[in-house]
């Protein structure tokens, strides 16, 4: 006689096919499995202000953009060095060290826009603790 085999529905091969990350996602985020070439990640801190921008231009950089101290806002550009990925800890040469977590619908900026990713700062230039987690957005 013949085995039983176990019956696929089509939702059941659907979901499957879709918690599977595909090739063609994976090398579209060529920058540390963050970014996408071309992508940039704004993490705003507020009060005081000041962000980390992160650029993917093949390899990853960073900007560290100050708010808080004197009369206009001064952008830095920097490196950054992942030390893990997913959640992603990272330190740039500014320095701010710190780490995005893939937080889906979980975080809502200051504006009540809500967002996928948390950054969670554990230093920044100039700034002294203690440091609360705040949103980052996709440009």
């Amino acid at each position: 006689m013949f085995a039983k085999q176990p019956c696929l529905t089509p939702a059941l091969v659907l979901a499957t096919l879709l918690a599977q990350p595909t090739a063609s996602h994976a090398a579209d985020l060529s920058c540390n499995g963050l970014l996408q070439s071309g992508q940039k990640m704004i993490c705003s801190g507020f009060e005081p202000n000041w962000a980390l921008q992160l650029s993917c231009d093949g390899t990853m950089s960073s900007t560290f953009i100050d708010g808080f101290s004197g009369d206009t806002i001064q952008s830095t550009p920097g490196s950054v060095n992942f030390v893990s990925e997913n959640p992603w800890q990272l330190e740039t040469s500014h320095p701010v060290i710190g780490t995005i977590a893939y937080t889906p619908d979980g975080c809502t900026d200051e504006s009540d826009t809500v967002r996928d990713f948390t950054f969670t700062p554990t230093a920044a230039p100039g700034l002294s603790g203690p440091f609360f987690p705040f949103c980052c957005r996709m440009e």
